[in-house]
């Protein structure tokens, strides 16, 4: 009756990341990714910086040359001013310092729109103050200059006169010359030092992007391809025949949960074959049982012997009958079993009273045991129900037959009908042995037994699998309620007929 209960196997569902713990290939590979992302922006950032830098130091140095330009073209306006003064100095003619006035007025105004682009250029406190001197004495020259020359002073009076203001003017358009070379050569140093941090960092970043491509491969390798490899060695060992090979749960979570379905889908295997061997073994034990009856009753009857007895004959009948019933049904099993993995189990439903059933069944076995008391209860009237009555009938002697095996010490059995929900019920329970709670389910399971009675009653656990298969082709249901020591409750539910003469029909259940 009660399925065989082996080693559990494993369920061979995969399992999520949660559930097999450990990183997962996905958070690797952003880990890789975020790495060499940090990697790249650090580097865009510097770059960035330098660039700015080298811009900002660039234009600082274009502006110290503008400067510088412009300033030495104000020394050359100044020379050339008073180059014009000494030319006509030389002529000696008083008449010739008025013809030069509309040039010194010109070499002026030149002066005085070099002096405004230079504004453009000052870039420092130190460099305005020094612009502000070198215009100032630039101013009070010409103005004294100018000043002379109207008072009807000769030119070369006025050279001599002016050469003082000249001299502080060209100083201080040589200091702040000076000033902007100072200035650029400052700002190229920077730019060198700017360039060599540039190269270090350079090198330094791309050690650290070396080292973090290193670091990756040995992370791929050790949490990826090893455990990958030995999934891959456990596979093929399996597949050589290896049933003890196993895949070591390592890695990230997407190989650990494919290890943990392997490791599964193995001990599945392992499990059907000790099944199938289990279930050879209890086959060839159930049918050696009324074979060894049938020959001894054979061998009893020798025709050379003395000839038996009346009450000879009947015993032996009796038990080759029993015998014969036995293996009877046993073939049965297997092939309703067969029919039903090829999805060839072919119902003839019909409204049918599931009470009547019950109390045939109860019937059959009522003799086979004396210290058993089967009783049925029912409720008033038929319970009518649409199904195949030999199937279900098949049911109800497999229930009735399991209830006495696996309560050896007697008792009463009580076989209950009635309707629930819409449905038909039909409950057997008997005061046995019980089936331990881990248990309940394996024992629905083909070629499965409970452990407690494997030893005490034959069988190859075939019964309870195809009475739930019966029940569930029929749209019912077939469960058990137990307690270990105190006996069990298997419940029979299956569709009320719509109506009492309802028409029968046949289908194929898959």
């Amino acid at each position: 009756m009660f399925a065989n209960h082996q080693r559990p196997p494993h369920d061979g569902q995969p399992r999520s990341c949660e559930e097999t713990g450990g990183t997962s290939l996905r958070s690797i590979v952003q880990g890789v990714t975020a790495t060499m992302a940090v990697l790249l922006l650090l580097s865009a950032a510097g770059m960035g910086l330098l660039t700015t830098f080298l811009h900002r130091t660039s234009r600082l140095i274009d502006d110290s040359v503008e400067s510088v330009r412009l300033a030495m073209e104000l020394q050359q306006q100044m020379t050339h001013y008073n180059g014009t003064l000494a030319l006509a100095s030389a002529e000696g003619a008083l008449g010739s310092a008025e013809d030069i006035g509309p040039e010194l007025e010109a070499i002026v105004a030149g002066a005085d729109r070099r002096l405004g682009e230079v504004r453009k250029y000052v870039g420092s406190p130190e460099e305005e103050q020094l612009l502000r001197e070198v215009a100032q004495r630039m101013h009070d020259y010409f103005a004294y200059c100018g000043a002379l020359l109207e008072r009807r002073v000769t030119p070369g009076e006025a050279i001599r006169t002016s050469s003082p203001l000249l001299n502080a003017a060209m100083t201080s358009l040589q200091d702040f010359v000076d000033q902007n070379s100072l200035q650029a050569q400052a700002a190229t140093r920077q730019a060198d030092v700017w360039d060599s941090t540039a190269n270090v960092l350079s090198i330094g970043i791309a050690l650290l992007a070396a080292m973090a491509i290193v670091a990756s491969l040995v992370a791929i390798e050790r949490s990826v391809h090893s455990p990958l490899a030995a999934l891959e060695r456990a596979i093929e060992r399996f597949g050589r025949g290896d049933k003890a090979a196993r895949a070591q749960v390592a890695g990230p979570s997407e190989l650990r949960s494919i290890a943990g379905v392997f490791n599964g889908m193995a001990d599945s295997l392992v499990c059907q074959e000790e099944n199938q061997l289990t279930f050879i073994a209890g086959v060839a034990h159930d049918l050696r049982n009324p074979l060894t009856a049938l020959r001894f009753n054979v061998d009893r009857f020798d025709p050379s012997g003395p000839a038996p007895t009346v009450e000879e004959i009947k015993r032996a009948n009796e038990l080759v009958a029993r015998q014969v019933h036995r293996m009877d049904r046993l073939v049965g099993d297997l092939l309703d079993a067969t029919r039903i993995h090829a999805g060839r189990l072919e119902l003839k439903l019909r409204a049918c009273d599931v009470s009547e059933l019950a109390r045939e069944a109860a019937e059959l076995f009522r003799p086979l045991s004396s210290t058993h008391e089967i009783t049925v209860s029912s409720a008033a009237g038929p319970v009518i129900a649409r199904c195949d009555a030999t199937r279900i009938a098949q049911v109800l002697n497999n229930l009735i037959s399991n209830a006495i095996k696996y309560s050896p010490q007697g008792g009463e059995i009580t076989v209950s009908v009635g309707e629930d929900g819409g449905r038909a019920s039909v409950t057997v329970a008997d005061r046995g042995m019980g089936i331990e709670p881990e248990e309940i389910e394996r024992i629905f399971e083909p070629f499965r037994r409970a452990s407690a009675s494997r030893e005490l009653v034959p069988g190859v656990g075939l019964g309870l699998w195809l009475a739930r298969r019966i029940a569930e082709a029929h749209g019912g249901s077939l469960s058990v309620s137990s307690v270990p020591g105190q006996g069990s409750v298997f419940r029979l539910e299956l569709p009320l007929a719509e109506g009492v003469a309802s028409p029968s029909g046949d289908r194929l259940v898959a």
